[in-house]
C-alpha cells in the first residue's frame, strides 16, 4: 500500500510529466537500463523521504511498480550507478548495530551524512541523459540523496532502539560513504580551463591528498558547466561500477558532560596530571589518573581531561577542603548517573587510604566550568610552608617580618627560572594578603601565608635570585630556603550545590 501511494503521488506531480501507471512503468523500465536502483528512481519520481524507502525487498517495489526490473539491488553483482549503492539497507543496519554496541544511554541522535563527490557528478549526468530520454525529469530536482539515507538510519534507530531523529541532540552519528572505484571522477571539473576553483595536491606519509575540491565547489562547478562541456568529459547515463560504496567512516559521538569537585593530595610526589620529561614519567601517580579512571568506568567515556584551578607543583600537598577542579569526560556512553554513584568512588578512594582524596564529587552544567576560569584571577590561597634560615632570627627580626605581614606585601615576581623554558618571560604583579612566621626550632620555622591567585611561594621565601622582590630572604636579611610545602585553602566557592533535576 505505501508503494502504490508513492506512485500516486509521481502521476500527480504534474511536473513529472507522468499520467498514467503505464508512464511510470514505462519510464522506470528505462531507467533500469542505466544500471538505476529502483529507490533513485523512485528520488527521481519525487517521492520525498518515507516508508517506502525502508522496503527491504525491492522485488516488492518491481512488483508494484508493474515492470520487470533487470536492476541490481543488495544481491546483485553490480550496484547503482547514481548512489553508487549507498541506498543499501546492509549500511544502515551496518549503522544502527555499531549504535547498539556501544550502548548509549541517549534518548535521540541527530544524524549527519557525507556522500562521495563522485555522487553529485553521476547524478547530473543522469538528468543531462533526461534531456533526450525524458525531458520533464530533467527539469526537475530529484529527492536528495542524503535526505533519504538519513530517514532510513532515524526510522531504524526508532523503531529498534527507540533513539528519536533531534537535529539538536548531544548525541551525533556521523555517516562518511567512500567509494575508491569513483573517488577521483569529479576532477575533470577543477581542470577545465575556466574553473574558478584552484586544488592542490600533496603527499603526506606515502598518501595522496587533495585540497579545494569540496562538495560545495563540486556543485558551484556543476551549476556553471555546460551539457556540451560536461557531455564531452564524462558519459551520460553515468557509467556502472564494479563494487558499491562503503561506510569510510562511521563516528559515534556525544557532547561531554562535566563531573567537578575538590581533590586533597594527602602525600607528596604526585602531580595534578600526568608528569612526562620525554617520554619518561617523572611522577609514578597523578591526580588525573586516581580520579579519572574510577570516572570514566561510571559513564564509559572515551577519554577525560582534568581542569584544575590553579595547580600546586608534584611536590606540594593539597589539604584543607581541597582544590576546585573539574573532569571533561569525552563522548560518554553513560549520562543518566545517579548521585550516590558518584559518590561511591569517593568512599572507595577513602576505603582505599588512596594518598588522593576527593570531596563534593557531582554533576556539572557546562557553564559551572566557567567558574573556574573566571575564578583564576579572585581566588585567594593560604599555605603553610616549612622554612630553613641560614641563621637564626632575633626576636627583633622576628616581630618585624610578622608586622610586615599584617599589614600585606606588594611583590614584583619575574617568571621563575625553573619554569622559564615553558612560559613567557613576565614580571607579574602579586599581593601576599597576610603572612606568619612561628619559629621552631633553631634555623626552622613555620610560614602561614595568604596569597593572590598565581603566587610563586617558593620563590617568594628563597629570592630566586632577586627575581622574586621582595622576598622572606630579603626581610630576613639572611640566606632562606623552602624545606615542605602544603596548600592549606583554596578559596573558591566550587563545585556549586545543585538541586535535583539541574544536570
Amino acid at each position: 500500500m505505501v508503494i502504490k501511494e508513492a506512485i500516486s503521488v509521481a502521476i500527480s506531480d504534474e511536473s513529472l510529466g507522468l499520467s498514467s501507471l503505464d508512464d511510470v512503468t514505462m519510464t522506470a523500465a528505462t531507467m533500469t537500463t542505466t544500471q538505476t536502483c529502483v529507490l533513485c528512481i523512485l528520488r527521481f519520481f519525487h517521492i520525498p523521504a518515507g516508508p517506502v524507502y525502508l522496503t527491504r525487498s525491492l522485488d516488492t517495489i518491481r512488483q508494484d511498480l508493474g515492470i520487470k526490473l533487470q536492476h541490481p539491488d543488495s544481491n546483485g553483482s553490480s550496484p547503482c550507478s547514481v548512489c553508487l549503492g549507498t541506498l543499501d539497507m546492509a549500511l544502515v543496519d551496518q549503522v544502527v548495530s555499531s549504535f547498539k554496541e556501544q550502548q548509549y544511554d541517549a534518548s535521540s541522535a541527530a544524524v549527519t551524512v557525507e556522500l562521495p563527490k563522485s555522487v553529485y557528478v553521476r547524478q547530473h549526468s543522469m538528468q543531462v541523459h533526461f534531456k533526450s530520454s525524458h525531458p520533464k525529469l530533467s527539469t526537475t530536482t530529484p529527492t536528495d540523496l542524503k535526505d533519504v539515507i538519513k530517514y532510513m538510519v532515524c526510522q531504524t534507530l526508532l523503531s529498534e532502539l527507540s533513539i528519536a531523529n533531534d537535529a539538536d541532540s548531544d548525541m551525533r552519528i556521523e555517516i562518511g560513504f567512500a567509494h575508491a572505484e569513483s573517488a577521483s571522477e569529479h576532477q575533470f571539473l577543477f581542470d577545465r580551463e575556466n574553473s574558478s576553483v584552484k586544488t592542490k595536491t600533496f603527499r603526506k606519509r606515502g598518501v595522496h591528498y587533495t585540497t579545494g575540491d569540496s562538495k560545495a565547489a563540486v556543485i558551484s562547478e556543476l551549476n556553471t558547466c555546460t551539457d556540451e562541456d560536461f557531455v564531452s568529459r564524462f558519459a551520460c547515463p553515468p557509467p556502472a561500477i564494479v563494487q558499491p560504496a562503503i561506510i569510510g567512516s562511521l563516528v559515534l559521538k556525544r557532547a561531554p558532560i562535566f563531573i567537578g569537585g575538590r581533590y586533597l593530595k594527602l602525600e607528596r610526589n604526585i602531580s595534578q596530571t600526568p608528569f612526562f620529561v620525554g617520554e619518561r614519567r617523572v611522577t609514578e601517580l597523578s591526580v588525573a589518573d586516581v580520579v579519572g579512571e574510577p570516572v570514566k568506568a561510571l559513564v564509559r567515556c572515551d577519554s577525560y581531561n582534568l581542569v584544575g584551578s590553579g595547580r600546586e607543583d608534584a611536590d606540594v600537598r593539597m589539604l584543607g577542603d581541597g582544590r576546585p577542579f573539574y573532569l571533561e569526560c569525552s563522548n560518554p556512553r553513560t549520562t543518566l548517573i545517579k548521585p550516590d554513584q558518584i559518590r561511591a568512588i569517593e568512599d572507595q578512594l577513602r576505603s582505599n587510604k588512596s594518598p588522593v582524596q576527593v570531596r563534593r564529587l557531582q554533576l556539572i552544567r557546562p557553564e559551572d566550568t566557567s567558574i573556574i576560569r573566571e575564578g583564576e584571577e579572585h581566588k585567594t590561597k593560604h599555605y603553610c610552608a616549612l622554612v630553613w634560615f641560614s641563621s637564626p632570627l632575633s626576636q627583633d627580626k622576628l616581630a618585624e617580618i610578622n608586622a610586615i605581614g599584617k599589614q600585606g606585601v606588594l611583590l614584583q615576581q619575574k617568571t621563575p627560572i625553573r619554569v622559564l623554558h615553558r612560559r613567557a618571560p613576565l614580571t607579574r604583579e602579586r599581593r601576599l594578603l597576610g603572612l606568619e612566621l612561628v619559629p621552631i626550632e633553631g634555623k626552622f620555622y613555620k610560614l602561614r601565608l595568604e596569597s593572590e591567585a598565581g603566587t610563586y611561594i617558593k620563590e617568594f621565601v628563597h629570592g630566586d635570585l632577586g627575581r622574586t622582590v621582595p622576598s622572606l630572604a630579603d626581610m630576613a636579611g639572611v640566606t632562606a630556603d623552602i624545606i615542605e610545602l602544603d596548600v592549606e585553602n583554596v578559596s573558591l566557592d566550587f563545585p556549586p550545590t545543585l538541586v535535583d533535576g539541574d544536570c
